[in-house]
């Protein structure tokens, strides 16, 4: 299984660097879809991230009902997203499936592997 959920997180990235844009769940009162961590003590939280609305929208089930589907840009996420994420020790899950399961990286190495595939696409 861990296999397929560093695939999901693989597809993130390159999806993510090539159009510019991820999604989260977001409901007015409650901020951003998040739930504990399965993998890591150390974080606080996990914040779900999808590289396609789609895969948002099958988690507006049961907990995330209330919540919308939200677009953010990337150029937003990285300057604005990561570095407080790493702060607050708040992990991100990446395209996880409908069971929450999925790859809990840390704000710092989704960053760098953000910058890398961009490089890669200039070079």
């Amino acid at each position: 299984m861990k296999e397929q959920y560093l695939k999901n997180a693989e597809k993130f990235v390159e999806q993510v660097t090539a159009e510019g844009q991820l999604f989260g769940l977001y409901e007015e009162t409650q901020g951003w879809a998040n739930c504990h961590a399965h993998d890591n003590k150390d974080a606080t939280a996990v914040y779900l991230f999808w590289s396609k609305a789609a895969l948002a929208k099958k988690l507006q089930n049961e907990e995330w009902a209330n919540y919308q589907v939200q677009e953010i840009s990337l150029s937003v996420f990285i300057e604005s997203w990561l570095d407080g994420m790493q702060k607050q020790q708040v992990f991100a899950g990446l395209n996880w499936d409908e069971d929450l399961y999925g790859l809990e990286i840390e704000a710092m190495v989704l960053k760098n592997s953000l910058f890398e595939k961009a490089q890669e696409l200039t070079d």
